[in-house]
């Protein structure tokens, strides 16, 4: 279940409609472009929002060409980014404005970019946390219950202090089971923190997805073939890291 009524206020005034909660709608927090590893073009994600109501938010890693030219074609996409620490914790951030993005990239991620890890940089979270400081913003960890290296809880010790740190957690992540969402969502009340949620989606297959799901129109054996799907997407993304890190030793 996605907590639309636990989004903050912060994003309000992004919402590409008159009614704040309403069907045909498309919420996303956790989108990912060509700009980093994903397979979406911006013009792709311009033409599927032309006939809906929408709040989305591009967050490439460490990268923010994606949300740029996306605002360039006339969508209202709220400024975001996901950003990589160097232990591989990631911190979705938004802003209130495409500018403070731009200053924010410029000055704290641009130059501590990993070049052989896309998702990673030389900074540690609470080096972000504290430049931060500076900007409006809203900070919101993603995949907080992931697997693998993803599963913050798990892996990463100074998870609960964080916990503390942050304005959301992302109760909803579409490229998870429902299980690990819950826990989440569990985890958001008992901080009493807002949510964020989103497809987090590198593949055009996953937009289509989520948006089913959270207009109720998904059913058991879509999401089965979505997975088989996502499943099947690991390689070319891993293949996209590869060139990148070739790319940038070239």
């Amino acid at each position: 279940m996605i907590e639309f009524q636990k989004l903050s206020d912060f994003f309000f005034p992004f919402i590409e409609s008159d009614f704040k909660y309403a069907g045909n709608f498309y919420y996303d927090l956790h989108i990912h472009t060509t700009a980093s590893d994903s397979f979406i073009q911006p013009e792709f994600l311009k033409s599927f929002l032309e006939d809906k109501r929408y709040l989305i938010s591009v967050t490439d890693h460490n990268e923010i060409r994606g949300a740029i030219k996306l605002k360039e074609l006339g969508i209202n996409n709220i400024p975001g980014i996901e950003v990589g620490c160097e232990d591989g914790f990631e911190l979705l951030v938004y802003f209130k404005k495409i500018e403070d993005l731009e200053e924010f990239y410029r000055k704290e991620v641009e130059q501590y970019r990993n070049i052989k890890r896309m998702a990673k940089t030389h900074r540690n979270i609470y080096e972000y946390l504290d430049v931060l400081n500076q900007w409006e913003c809203h900070k919101s960890i993603p995949h907080i219950y992931g697997v693998v290296q993803k599963n913050f809880i798990n892996n990463k010790k100074y998870i609960y202090d964080v916990i503390t740190k942050v304005d959301s957690l992302e109760t909803h992540n579409h490229a998870l089971p429902m299980v690990r969402n819950l826990l989440a969502g569990e985890l958001r009340e008992k901080y009493n923190l807002t949510a964020t949620f989103g497809s987090d989606a590198h593949i055009l297959r996953e937009i289509v997805s989520f948006y089913k799901y959270s207009n109720m129109d998904l059913n058991r054996s879509e999401k089965v073939i979505d997975y088989l799907y996502k499943i099947g997407s690991l390689s070319g993304i891993g293949q996209k890291h590869l060139f990148y890190m070739i790319k940038s030793l070239t």
